[in-house]
């Protein structure tokens, strides 16, 4: 358990400073176009806005992998207050879990679908769409593991008769995959 946790770790080390990068490099580049444009320097950058797109695309789902890494995501949680505690909660976390290990497999496999397909370049810089499809399957994929962990975690908790982080506060409990919070 404790090998996952440290590799959990290292890939939400290196998913941060890959999203930093994407998102330093998608402002420097946009910068660059304004400046260009103002500068009697005449230098083609046309090949910018599928860097751009691309860059964008990675961003939005590495991010949404370390959201819901973390349990960051956006959740109504008015029956988990109302009836905070009790056994029904903790089979309604259990049954989310279950909801949305089904949605992302059946998002993983459409992703797939569309980048397995995919055979047309890019207009510009003529490179395959894939690149870009890639985005969805690899930020998928990882979403899709850590449903699987939260899966595993509230089960274990539902038996045990604990509260599966119901709660932003309790969310450490995701990042830890199972240690309680103090």
């Amino acid at each position: 358990m404790e090998a996952l946790k440290k590799i959990d770790e290292i890939v939400a080390k290196i998913l941060k400073a890959v999203v930093v990068a994407l998102c330093g490099g998608i402002a420097f580049i946009l910068m660059l176009r304004v400046f260009m444009r103002f500068t009697p320097v005449t230098f083609a950058m046309t090949w910018s806005d599928e860097i751009v797109e691309w860059m964008m695309a990675y961003m939005i789902f590495l991010t949404s992998a370390l959201i819901m890494r973390d349990g960051q995501h956006f959740q109504v949680d008015l029956l988990q207050e109302k009836f905070k505690g009790t056994m029904f909660v903790r089979v309604l976390n259990f049954l989310i879990a279950i909801i949305n290990l089904v949605f992302f497999c059946v998002f993983l496999r459409y992703a797939l679908d569309l980048f397995n397909k995919a055979n047309q370049k890019t207009p510009i810089l003529r490179q395959p769409v894939q690149i870009a499809y890639a985005s969805i399957v690899i930020g998928t994929a990882l979403i899709t593991v850590y449903c699987v962990r939260d899966l595993v975690v509230r089960g274990v908790k539902m038996v045990k008769g604990e509260d599966a982080f119901a709660k932003k506060e309790d969310a450490d409990v995701t990042a830890n995959a199972g240690e309680k919070t103090e």
